[in-house]
């Protein structure tokens, strides 16, 4: 087959999945948050994936989510969704969004590679695992990283069905940032000239521009740009909520991204506090709790924690006060595992052969600030100059055309300033790797910059104002389109789609390995290759495991004491 005809087909998949996601989150917002909800495309998408999300972490409790499951719920999904009025809208808009937004996911993701090492490590072997195995409970044994599963892997893996293939556990990631992107910039167009909402509106602006500027390459997105983006969606539905106080589909909608935002990375976990300050001030409490939406957001954090549990034995991973030690399938090495994760975050391995200090010191009393400093600091400064260029810029705009003037600073934002610093301050003591840390750098660059000269926007020419934001907006996407376009001119020669097996022959070269009763325990790889997408449960070494069952369930239990 041709390039052309499977660009054709990755392309109607896409589309395909653009109708199924949107009409999905439809559906969800219909039932949970706002029962009078009318089709709003850009949100849907995104709460699409919040449903599928928690369907595929149901259904694997009790089945693998292989072809046919998936194939099945996919199917009722859409005709739920089509029954509840999905199509009541104007058809062309629709099709017509739909179609651009196909077409950006593909210009993201074709030619491109998988996020590399992490993707081949562990995302993608455990999405060969859901696809191949109901939930296997101590999993962790056999690959440590198994414990930082994302809620993404239960939605590539459900993604995988007899339309899409293979192609569904790469299509969700690239259409979450597109989707992300036309939400921010639907509230930046629909909002800047409306005078309470100005402030708010640009500075969904800005973001808009740093996501475009930190999120145009698939290849960079793993884990950690779902988390990021949907952080950015979460503050675009706070402003929202600011302006309209004791509305309970605001809140509703608020609480269930925070949620998410924890089920994606659980060092998100602190934003879920902004939703519960709100919640005290929110007027009739108990019609809250009453609500569908409340019985769900217990219901997802409940079976989320009590995979957590059966995976890892611990709650929150690598929350050491949630774990528990007299269970039999507990994580081996918990505190090793914990070491080893914060001392390359904080630059370990730039220590090259020099290593005269042990972990659990390097990691102590900012020893690792010297050797963090002359190395990835460094980066972090190349990867933001741009961002500090671009607000200078916008400052001058202003400034130049007079459209400023002394005001005081929004209470809502002071607030909000000061829980961006506590999170990034946490960042910077625990992990701080830029790709952990994009929206948090991000964000409070641009509220010290609000509180420079963005409280003090008071526009007089706001065609003009807007005209040129919006050009300047138009060119970047350009940059990005032509930037995406030299890269897929380089790699025509190459794979469509990103590789997810890292071998050709893998499947075929892997090696059984069985505990000391028999039991097969799982896949290792020969030559100590990553295992991608291949014969699951996989690791590149080999584990000493024992396997046992319960009700049918599989349990693998270290052998080392």
């Amino acid at each position: 087959m041709s390039n052309f005809e499977n660009l054709i087909i990755l392309f109607i998949q896409l589309l395909i999945f653009t109708i199924f996601i949107t009409s999905g989150g439809f559906y969800f917002r219909k039932l949970l948050i706002n029962k009078n909800y009318k089709p709003h495309i850009e949100y849907d998408g995104l709460f699409g994936f919040i449903l599928i999300g928690f369907v595929s972490l149901f259904l694997n409790f009790f089945v693998a989510l292989d072809d046919v499951v998936n194939s099945v719920f996919f199917i009722l999904i859409l005709l739920l969704s089509i029954n509840s009025g999905f199509f009541n809208q104007d058809k062309k808009i629709y099709l017509k969004k739909s179609i651009l937004i196909s077409f950006l996911a593909l210009i993201l993701i074709i030619f491109s590679t998988v996020n590399r090492p992490d993707a081949w490590l562990y995302h993608l072997p455990y999405s060969k695992i859901l696809n191949e195995h109901e939930i296997i409970i101590g999993v962790s044994n056999i690959h440590s990283r198994f414990s930082h599963i994302s809620i993404f892997q239960y939605i590539s893996s459900f993604s995988n069905n007899f339309i899409f293939n293979e192609n569904g556990l790469l299509i969700p990631i690239s259409l979450v940032a597109i989707f992300s992107f036309f939400l921010m910039y639907y509230e930046f167009k629909n909002n800047f000239n409306i005078k309470n909402k100005l402030i708010y509106s640009y500075i969904i602006y800005l973001i808009l521009i740093i996501s475009l500027y930190a999120f145009n390459r698939y290849s960079e997105y793993g884990n950690d740009a779902q988390v990021h983006l949907y952080y950015f969606i979460f503050l675009v539905s706070l402003f929202k909520f600011l302006q309209n106080k004791n509305d309970h589909n605001f809140f509703k909608e608020l609480s269930i991204i925070s949620l998410f935002l924890f089920l994606i990375k659980p060092t998100f976990i602190f934003v879920s506090l902004i939703s519960l300050f709100l919640f005290f001030f929110i007027k009739r409490k108990k019609r809250l709790i009453k609500s569908t939406a409340f019985v769900f957001y217990c219901m997802f954090l409940t079976a989320w924690l009590l995979k957590n549990f059966l995976t890892s034995g611990c709650i929150i991973y690598p929350l050491k006060i949630s774990c528990f030690n007299d269970i039999s399938w507990k994580t081996n090495s918990l505190d090793e595992n914990i070491l080893v994760n914060e001392a390359w975050s904080k630059g370990w391995p730039d220590l090259g052969n020099d290593k005269n200090i042990e972990k659990s010191d390097f990691v102590k009393n900012f020893i690792w600030l010297e050797t963090w400093s002359q190395n990835h600091f460094l980066f972090i400064l190349k990867k933001i100059f741009p961002v500090l260029m671009f607000l200078i810029l916008n400052f001058l705009l202003f400034y130049f055309t007079k459209n400023l003037k002394k005001n005081n600073p929004d209470k809502n934002l002071i607030n909000f300033f000061l829980f961006s610093i506590f999170f990034l301050v946490l960042w910077f003591i625990k992990f701080p790797v830029y790709r952990l840390g994009i929206s948090q750098i991000n964000l409070v660059m641009i509220f010290l910059f609000y509180f420079i000269f963005i409280k003090n926007i008071k526009l007089t020419k706001n065609n003009f104002i807007f005209k040129t934001l919006n050009s300047f907006l138009i060119l970047t996407v350009f940059l990005i389109l032509i930037k995406n376009t030299v890269r897929i001119t380089e790699n025509y020669n190459s794979s469509i789609i990103p590789e997810i097996h890292s071998s050709i022959d893998q499947n075929k070269d892997n090696i059984k390995v069985f505990d000391k009763n028999n039991e097969f325990i799982h896949y290792v790889t020969k030559n100590g290759e990553m295992c991608g997408y291949s014969k699951s449960p996989c690791n590149h070494f080999k584990k000493d495991l024992l396997l046992k069952k319960k009700f049918g369930y599989k349990i693998f239990v270290s052998n080392v004491d």
